[in-house]
C-alpha cells in the first residue's frame, strides 16, 4: 500500500508541474503579445515581444502535449482499434501495441530533444532580440516528455491510476 501512496503522490506532483508550467507559459504568451500590441500603438520599440511570445507559445505546446500524452487525452485514430476491441484477443492485444507506440513516441521525442540541446551547445544558435541559445527551448520537450513517459509506466498499476484520478477529482 505504502507503495501505491507513493506512485500517486508522484503522478499528482508530475501532472501539478506539467499542469502550472502550461499555465504559465501561456500567460507568458498572452502577456507578452498583449506588449507587443501595445508597443506598437504607442510606437515603442520593443522587438523583444515577438520572440518571447514565439518561444514561450513553443514551450507551451511541448509542455500541453506532453501533458496530453501522459493523461491519456491525446487524440487518436480509433476506427480501426474500435472494430478489433469487439474481440476481447485483439483488444487486449490492441491495447499493448498503442501503449508501445505511445511510450516510443514519448522516448523518441525526448530522446532527440536532448540531442538538439547538446547539439545546439556545441553549435549555438542565438537570439537576435533575447540573445539566449534558442536550442534551451528544446530542454522543455526533453523533460516533459520525460515526465510522461514515466507517468505512462506508473500508470501500468490499476490502483494508481484509479487512485489518481479519484483524488484529482
Amino acid at each position: 500500500m505504502p507503495q501505491a501512496t507513493l506512485r500517486i503522490r508522484l503522478l499528482r506532483a508530475l501532472e501539478w508541474v506539467q499542469v502550472w508550467a502550461s499555465h504559465l507559459t501561456i500567460a507568458l504568451t498572452v502577456g507578452a503579445l498583449t506588449l507587443q500590441v501595445i508597443s506598437r500603438e504607442l510606437g515603442w520599440q520593443v522587438d523583444w515581444t515577438e520572440e518571447l511570445a514565439r518561444f514561450s507559445f513553443l514551450v507551451m505546446v511541448f509542455t500541453s502535449a506532453s501533458y496530453a500524452s501522459g493523461k491519456l487525452s491525446h487524440l487518436r485514430v480509433s476506427v480501426f482499434s474500435d472494430f478489433a476491441a469487439r474481440w476481447n484477443v485483439t483488444k487486449w492485444v490492441l491495447e499493448k501495441i498503442q501503449f508501445l507506440c505511445i511510450v516510443l513516441f514519448d522516448v523518441l521525442f525526448c530522446w532527440f530533444a536532448s540531442a538538439n540541446v547538446i547539439e545546439g551547445l556545441r553549435y549555438p544558435t542565438i537570439s537576435p532580440s533575447l540573445g539566449f541559445n534558442e536550442s534551451y527551448l528544446f530542454l522543455a520537450p526533453a523533460l516533459f516528455f520525460a515526465i510522461a513517459t514515466i507517468q505512462r509506466f506508473a500508470r501500468l498499476f490499476d490502483d494508481a491510476s484509479v487512485g489518481a484520478e479519484e483524488a484529482c477529482a
